[in-house]
């Protein structure tokens, strides 16, 4: 981190994740989409993890979702269907984005997310959404960013993710690699697909 830095690319270094959200009953179709028209592959699947200590725009809040993630080289890439009408910050995206959903954050992998939630609130004026966590240690938060100047929603939310350790190795190492080999034409793109709670 630099002390004098301006934007989040300066605070934490190079942007580490891109996600989509879907309509709901489309993630299949997105997926099949990503992997055999886009290329990008092979997919872990994640179906409704067990989200804990979730806290949406200051009131105690659930996420019911699933998500997948695969990577371009060093830059992964994430599906998300929320599977209710719960208030989230991703019916909120799907709403202003009038059902049809689309780029809905881009990330950061912070070294403290503590740490780091005090500078972007207080050096770059972002405002928190939505705080939870997987787990023991998987925390991560959304963000609005000041005064959106388009007429869109506003549009790529800030992610801050705690993705750190064997995990972080993990994503930036292997499957990095996997995805610069990765052939639609000889794989179902699915490296790996669990489900964390019924």
């Amino acid at each position: 981190m630099t002390n004098n830095a301006t934007t989040a690319m300066q605070i934490f270094g190079e942007l580490r994740q891109m996600a989509w959200v879907v309509p709901k009953g489309t993630f299949d179709k997105h997926l099949e989409h990503w992997i055999n028209s886009l290329g990008v592959g092979p997919w872990i699947v994640v179906e409704r993890p067990p989200v804990i200590n979730v806290v949406h725009r200051g009131q105690p809040s659930e996420l019911n979702f699933s998500f997948a993630i695969a990577h371009m080289g060093a830059i992964q890439v994430e599906i998300i269907e929320q599977h209710d009408d719960a208030p989230t910050t991703y019916s909120e995206f799907m709403s202003a984005t009038n059902g049809q959903g689309g780029l809905h954050h881009i990330a950061f992998w912070p070294d403290d997310i503590d740490a780091a939630h005090e500078r972007v609130t207080k050096e770059l004026g972002w405002s928190l959404v939505t705080k939870a966590q997987i787990g023991d240690n998987a925390k991560f938060r959304y963000y609005d960013t000041p005064a959106p100047m388009v007429g869109m929603p506003s549009a790529p939310v800030m992610e801050l993710a705690q993705v750190a350790g064997a995990t972080r190795d993990y994503f930036l190492s292997d499957m990095a690699a996997l995805s610069r080999t990765f052939d639609p034409r000889t794989s179902d793109g699915i490296l790996r697909r669990g489900m964390s709670r019924g």
